[in-house]
């Protein structure tokens, strides 16, 4: 299966696109890429996945306060 556009092509339409159909296709092409390695034998360990990452790097929101276990049963 060729390619019926250049990669150049593919890089203004996707510069066309809002920033929210942009992040559908960024996560479509890892989706492919983590097939792709599936496929192969080279699957990730989970000490690998973005899960690990998300737990050994988690994202920090400014000015939250998680709820207490009390808080959270109260409502």
């Amino acid at each position: 299966m060729g390619l019926k556009m250049s990669y150049a092509e593919l890089i203004e339409k996707l510069q066309q696109l809002p920033e929210a159909k942009q992040a559908e296709v960024f996560d479509f092409v890892e989706f492919l890429a983590a097939r792709n390695q599936a496929e192969h034998g080279q699957e990730k360990t989970l000490a690998q996945s973005s899960l690990a990452s998300l737990i050994t790097h988690p994202q920090l929101v400014a000015d939250f306060t998680p709820l207490s276990r009390e808080e959270a049963n109260a409502r």
